[in-house]
């Protein structure tokens, strides 16, 4: 009976937060301001950092849920550069080229996007070069994500906003496939004639420039 009890207690709790909402209609109101809106209805802490400054606009008709609000509340941060960190029961905001080499989460399956956070991602490649591929999606990261290849393991780490690791993941499904074998001899194949062409590209010298003798130096005369 106890258990069922502490079971029920416990469904309830998150049944009554995800019915619990709040106003987000601010428009261009400071950051802190919009955190500590959420802060004191939630009671949820935060750590911002003095570098966390600027105005944000969060515009909803209806008032939204706490999961929704704080959603939008970390888009928002994303969008001017500053990055949310969890530590523990607590929430640090700062900067996202800071962050990217703080104390961020690291995944090895593909993170969820919302919130928007920035975050580590080891993947395993099975069909795939990680060092081919990263020279391929280095690109890909935003102006404050990281690739790096771990060859041993054939492994790509990368450090970036968790909506961007969605579309890298996107991506990596279509290319990270067995291939044929009759595709992968054609691709060799075709590899050792372009490499045959260039070999027989490179210039050769005629007998007369071979046996032409060298200009004569002032030495000489």
């Amino acid at each position: 009976m106890k258990k069922v009890m502490i079971l029920f207690t416990i469904l309830f709790s998150v049944f009554a937060f995800a019915q619990e909402k709040l106003k987000m209609n601010f428009k261009n109101e400071e950051i802190t301001t919009v955190i500590e809106h959420y802060s004191k209805a939630t009671g949820q802490k935060f750590i911002i950092d003095s570098t966390v400054r600027g105005k944000i606009t969060l515009l909803n008709s209806n008032d939204v849920s706490f999961e929704e609000a704080f959603n939008q509340i970390s888009e928002a941060l994303a969008v001017n550069g500053f990055a949310i960190i969890k530590n523990d029961d607590t929430m640090t905001i700062r900067n996202a080229r800071s962050a990217q080499r703080d104390n961020i989460e690291t995944y090895t399956s593909l993170p969820k996007a919302k919130p928007q956070r920035m975050a580590s991602w080891i993947i395993n490649l099975k069909h795939t070069s990680a060092m081919q591929v990263m020279q391929e999606l280095r690109m890909m990261t935003s102006s404050y994500g990281e690739m790096s290849v771990y060859e041993r393991n054939n492994q790509i780490i990368i450090s970036d906003w968790t909506s961007n690791m969605q579309r890298v993941g996107e991506i990596l499904k279509n290319l990270d496939v067995p291939q044929d074998p009759s595709v992968s001899k054609i691709v060799s194949q075709a590899r050792k004639e372009i490499d045959e062409r260039r070999k027989n590209m490179k210039p050769k010298m005629s007998k007369e420039e071979v046996q032409q003798p060298a200009a004569p130096t002032k030495s000489d005369n």
